[in-house]
């Protein structure tokens, strides 16, 4: 494969994503963006990254060709329990809402932790 865009194909099949709508969905992204990567269009450092956790496949394989398509294992006393599966959520989620219901989130959380930043 010679190119991020077809290496993105493979993975997808590999993971069963058989639909590239399902991808879009499980990243957050509009169906016309896994179309232009798909044909080796740009991507954000941000996508490349949730498009290798969403499809459980290497950084290095992804972007680069090197090594084995499937991502190494976490160790397990370097990962918080629910950590990058809550961060994934709440980045998908700004995305998604307006301006006027991030900042009333914003003051939400604030109000929740006080002045420390602590609960």
């Amino acid at each position: 494969m010679s190119n991020r865009g077809e290496r993105m194909v493979v993975a997808m099949k590999l993971r069963g994503m058989a639909k590239q709508h399902a991808l879009a969905f499980a990243m957050g992204v509009n169906e016309s963006t896994i179309t232009r990567w798909k044909n080796n269009g740009p991507m954000s450092v941000d996508h490349v990254i949730r498009l290798c956790k969403a499809l459980d496949i290497s950084l290095d394989w992804f972007l680069n060709g090197v090594g084995g398509i499937d991502a190494p294992e976490p160790e397990p006393d370097k990962v918080g329990i629910g950590e990058s599966s809550l961060l994934s959520c709440m980045k998908r989620a700004e995305t998604a809402m307006t301006e006027q219901s991030r900042t009333l989130l914003v003051a939400f959380i604030e109000s929740v932790l006080g002045e420390t930043g602590t609960l």
